[in-house]
């Protein structure tokens, strides 16, 4: 922000206007702490969503972490236009810590973020959003921020570069907040840039934050007729159980890669979920790492063994049609009778 952006004087007082007497950070962190103390200045963050600064990843510490109360994930790189690193670097960052988080899974995450004085995950995620959060951070969806003081050209450049190239559920933005201070007043001036490309972007493929699969849609969209007759089958399968409990039977995640938890029981603790991939084939998740409370449960231990994994390790998805659905079936039914299970 240059010296003579903004002008100013006393109402009423009828003298020049004069400039602030700051009109620029002290350092990075003046900006991050800013952006953190209100992270809702971020493009598509809402209020009530929770930051955190200096997370540490196996990429190093990432200036500012968000999770909104819906479960998705903000990575944000602040840059003042006099740090010598500026744009390019700035990029390659951002980038790197999204995908330190990524392949670090939930637990690491879950950690790192109580580290840096973050609150509990089940304290403020609403809803099914912890389920959410897992399926995002597993699938690499995880939205990138560019925070800095100035935008000129070259990072509007890049920005349209990121989402041109990028899946059509991560986004890309750039944030600049022009600071300036003069005697007890702060003048903060948000500008943002990408917001458009990333709700065209979600448009495209229904992966707005609002949308979600219905079953139709989710089936619709497999690609073998094979793959939507054992979906269907699953389905019916579900719906012959008699619920027990107050919630939903399925719970659908986002498009394009969000999962279908099936909460057999209706209760709270769902066994497995499914997934599609990019072949849009149908695969099964088993959600063994999906809740805190349940994270590596013995519980999952039949049915991490039927899925080809161990409940002691991180989960992976499986193609539906490698499995003896029959056997999978049963295992997942004693699976959700035991994991709620008054614990």
């Amino acid at each position: 922000m240059s010296s003579d952006a903004i002008l100013v004087r006393k109402v009423g007082s009828g003298s020049s206007w004069t400039q602030p007497e700051t009109a620029a950070y002290e350092n990075e962190s003046h900006l991050q702490e800013l952006l953190a103390a209100d992270p809702s200045r971020i493009p598509g963050v809402p209020p009530s969503s929770r930051a955190v600064r200096e997370i540490q990843t196996a990429a190093g510490p990432l200036d500012i972490c968000v999770v909104t109360p819906d479960g998705e994930i903000t990575v944000v790189e602040c840059k003042l236009e006099k740090n010598p690193e500026k744009r390019r670097m700035v990029i390659g960052q951002v980038i790197d810590y999204a995908s330190a988080i990524r392949d670090a899974g939930t637990r690491a995450f879950e950690e790192a973020w109580k580290q840096r004085g973050g609150e509990n995950f089940e304290e403020f995620l609403e809803g099914d959003a912890l389920e959410n959060l897992h399926t995002r951070l597993t699938s690499g969806h995880i939205g990138l921020c560019l925070a800095v003081d100035r935008i000129d050209n070259d990072l509007k450049r890049l920005v349209e570069y990121l989402n041109l190239i990028t899946q059509d559920a991560v986004g890309v933005t750039a944030l600049q907040l022009s600071y300036a201070k003069h005697e007890n007043l702060e003048i903060l001036i948000p500008t943002t840039f990408g917001t458009e490309i990333v709700q065209a972007k979600a448009a495209t493929t229904g992966s707005s934050s609002g949308e979600r699969w219905t079953w139709e849609s989710f089936v619709e969209s497999l690609s073998s007729p094979s793959d939507r007759e054992l979906a269907s089958e699953l389905k019916k399968r579900l719906d012959a159980v008699i619920p027990t409990g107050k919630r939903h039977k399925l719970w659908f995640g986002r498009k394009p890669r969000g999962g279908i938890f099936f909460h057999i029981y209706g209760e709270r603790f769902a066994p497995f979920q499914l997934w599609q991939n990019a072949s849009q084939q149908l695969l099964i998740f088993g959600n063994w790492m999906s809740w805190p409370s349940l994270r590596n449960d013995e519980r999952f231990a039949e049915l991490a063994q039927i899925l080809g994994q161990s409940h002691l390790e991180g989960s992976r998805s499986v193609v539906a049609a490698a499995l003896d659905i029959e056997q999978f079936w049963q295992t997942a039914v004693r699976c959700d009778r035991e994991i709620n299970q008054t614990q």
